[in-house]
């Protein structure tokens, strides 16, 4: 039998599949929990390759503060300054100061930068590194009777207590919980949780340029560019233009994905070469300057059942969403937060405790049960931004260009409300974070019920319009 609230000198482990941005989240929550734990990257470097650059929220800055990194992030950024909707054809539809009110609300710097940097402040932030291990690959994982071994490539073995995956989208964690449900626990995964990101309906074509003054672009902006089947971002920091297109293509989506080859990439270089991205610049002006570039399948779902056994998935092993609404990073990080708080409840004060698993799948369904809502929302209003600015129809197109303008005070405000409602690592205080904003105070529990009416009013509106316009 497995052991249940039992004391041995063993301090309760955790063993993170993944040193990515979630990852590496775990490790700073954990060492402010004081929980032994250990993130195993199969990569030689700490490094993220999938994506340019990302938006890190009010919330997730707060997290941020708490780990001690938030101030020397915002010594290397510039606030955003102006915001963009443009037309398919590069010129502009209207201004969006959705990051601008958000800073001015929270009190905090928009903050939009590379997403290798973030994983490197993420990771030098660290206060205690040795925690973190490359070049370890896993293979399988061992339930025994009173915990846990992963099992590495190099025959060497990492014992614990639970395993939490944080191995992306692609999630052989994942894979393996599956394993252990179908053995030991029939029918307690959902099958369609097997099909959500098993297919794909868009791509993403990105890449980083070296700004020229042909761009003709600002040192910290923001272009959202509307298309047919396409939907394009562009952001500029540092004298570097962030950019990237999501795109339909219904040819390219393969039961199993291969990763894409250069001369794939180039292919799609020259396929969108004379797409705009304003009035003054197209893609291919971008690909000429680039220094990093990358094409992915994008992959959007959420599961219905985040752990089995000692196993709990966190960020895109989980829930998965498409780039327009930047909040797939911040929803990961947050889920990574969530967990820690009940960690830390349970062992934070008694390190050596050890419990058996329907203890600890009380625990992950608790977890499970406070995220699932807010990131199943997230993940269905990001691909629903994504299909309305790629014209997925007429109506999309009326839409986003002739009413969204009208209705965005609305949606800025119930967004603000849902930022301030995330979570926060519960036993640590913030650093330089004024709480005392306003903005902060939207996410009191007097007002949390007031949050999502305003998302339903305006879905329920869209799904009604779907049917009509698309039956």
């Amino acid at each position: 039998m497995a052991q249940t609230d039992s004391a041995t000198s063993k301090p309760f482990r955790v063993i993170i599949i993944g040193a990515g941005i979630v990852g590496l989240s775990l490790s700073h929550a954990l060492q402010l929990a004081n929980i032994d734990h250990v993130v195993l990257e199969k990569h030689d470097k700490i490094v993220s390759v999938r994506g340019a650059a990302l938006i890190i929220w009010p919330t997730v800055a707060r997290i941020f503060d708490q780990y001690g990194i938030l101030d020397k992030i915002t010594k290397t950024i510039t606030p955003v300054g102006q915001e963009y909707i443009r037309w398919p054809d590069g010129s502009l539809s209207w201004h969006d100061p959705t990051l601008q009110y958000m800073s001015n609300l929270f009190q905090v710097p928009s903050i939009l930068f590379d997403r290798q940097a973030l994983v490197s402040h993420l990771y030098e932030g660290l206060p205690n590194k040795s925690y973190i291990h490359t070049s370890r690959r896993f293979e399988r994982i061992e339930h025994t009777e009173t915990g846990v071994r992963v099992h590495l490539a190099d025959d060497s073995v990492e014992e614990g207590d639970m395993v939490i995956g944080a191995d992306g989208v692609h999630s052989l964690v994942r894979q393996l919980m599956w394993d252990y449900a179908s053995k030991f626990e029939p029918g307690s995964i959902p099958e369609k949780d097997k099909e959500v990101m098993r297919f794909s309906e868009f791509r993403g074509f990105f890449g980083v340029s070296t700004q020229t003054d042909s761009f003709g672009l600002g040192p910290a902006e923001t272009h959202v560019i509307l298309g047919h089947d396409n939907t394009k971002l562009l952001f500029t920091q540092q004298g570097k233009a962030y950019w990237g297109i999501t795109f339909k293509d219904e040819a390219h989506l393969p039961e199993k994905r291969a990763k894409a080859t250069e001369a794939d990439i180039e292919a799609v270089a020259k396929r969108f070469a004379d797409y705009p991205m304003t009035d003054k610049i197209k893609i291919g002006d971008l690909w000429k300057t680039n220094t990093r570039h990358g094409l992915l399948t994008v992959e959007e779902g959420i599961l219905g059942k985040w752990h089995a056994g000692r196993i709990v998935l966190v960020g895109d092993s989980a829930h998965k969403m498409t780039a327009d609404l930047g909040m797939g990073a911040n929803m990961g990080i947050e889920s990574a937060v969530y967990l820690c708080n009940i960690l830390h409840r349970e062992f934070g004060s008694n390190s050596t405790r050890h419990i058996a698993i329907p203890e600890l799948a009380n625990l992950f369904a608790e977890y499970q049960a406070g995220r699932h809502e807010r990131a199943s929302k997230f993940v269905e209003m990001s691909g629903q931004v994504t299909r309305m600015n790629s014209y997925q129809s007429y109506f999309d197109r009326f839409f986003v260009g002739y009413v969204v303008p009208y209705i965005m005070p609305l949606q800025r405000k119930a967004f603000a409300k849902s930022l301030a409602m995330g979570p926060k690592v519960e036993y640590a205080p913030t650093r330089t974070i004024n709480e005392g904003a306003e903005g902060w105070k939207l996410g009191q529990k007097k007002d949390r019920n007031k949050v999502w009416p305003s998302y339903v009013i305006v879905s329920v509106t869209l799904a009604a319009s779907f049917m009509y316009f698309r039956s």
